[in-house]
């Protein structure tokens, strides 16, 4: 029988998948912690079950930072390796309210309630999340104009002598008058309380002292808020915010934000 154009026959090997440890946990973010979030809002009772959803959740995010940066606060580090306190304010929301409204709905849902999904959001919290967002959207967009500037020469000596860092080496891996950090895992939980420029990241800024002690305030409060609702089995809508306490955000938000606009390093433009 001719050959067909010398073409070599199919090999008949195998071909063994050697799996990567990335993609092992990449698979476990992907399909068994988010069926685990659903199972604790399911089976875990009545107001632990918000605590385990929740739990769920915060593994959920360390297991994605894990994978893509290597570190499991991977989500709270921005692109200068600093863990940003933007970040952390916008994750403790994220996990509050949707740890929340996935447990009630999951309670509809075995109570057999019509349209389970149907939880109602208070406006005040709406106000909330819009504060956090405003904060981590607007923290880009306020530091965006100081990567075209050069800090003094004075303010990089002072912070390389307080730092114990070469000046060579804050000149390397600042970008533009904001200070940066080498690598990822230079990050510290510290840094979120730290000055953004060269000039300043030093000392602590004040603007983000505030605002982490009301996030924190506000985020606990309404988590033990939601796990009692749950608990005594009130599932039409999540609990309201006072107003006093998203005037105290908006207040301390608002803070933080101008405080992204002073120039700590005597900069110029570049």
């Amino acid at each position: 029988m001719p050959s067909h154009g010398g073409l070599a026959p199919p090999s008949t090997g195998t071909i063994t998948a050697i799996p990567h440890p990335q993609n092992q946990r990449l698979l476990i973010l992907t399909t068994a912690l988010p069926l685990l979030s659903l199972a604790a809002a399911w089976f875990v009772a009545p107001g632990w079950s918000y605590i385990a959803a929740s739990a769920v959740l915060l593994a959920f995010l360390a297991v994605l930072g894990q994978s893509i940066t290597g570190t499991p606060f991977g989500v709270l580090i921005s692109e200068r390796n600093i863990m940003s306190l933007s970040r952390f304010q916008a994750v403790t929301w994220t996990v509050v309210v949707v740890a929340g409204y996935l447990t009630m709905v999951i309670a509809r849902v075995k109570a057999n309630t019509p349209n389970a999904v149907d939880v109602a959001i208070p406006q005040e919290l709406w106000w909330a999340m819009g504060i956090a967002s405003t904060s981590l959207l607007g923290t880009s967009l306020l530091l965006s104009g100081k990567r075209s500037k050069t800090p003094d020469a004075r303010a990089v000596d002072a912070t390389a002598a307080q730092l114990a860092e070469p000046p060579s080496e804050i000149n390397a891996q600042r970008q533009g008058a904001l200070y940066a950090n080498k690598g990822i895992q230079d990050a510290r939980i510290s840094d979120m309380f730290q000055g953004d420029e060269v000039g300043n990241t030093a000392q602590i800024d004040l603007a983000k002292v505030q605002m982490f002690y009301f996030t924190a305030i506000a985020a606990v409060t309404y988590f033990v808020d939601i796990s009692m609702a749950i608990q005594r089995g009130s599932l039409t809508s999540l609990p309201e915010l006072s107003e006093g306490l998203v005037a105290l955000l908006a207040i301390s938000h608002g803070g933080y934000l101008v405080s992204k606009t002073t120039d700590h390093s005597n900069s110029k433009p570049s």
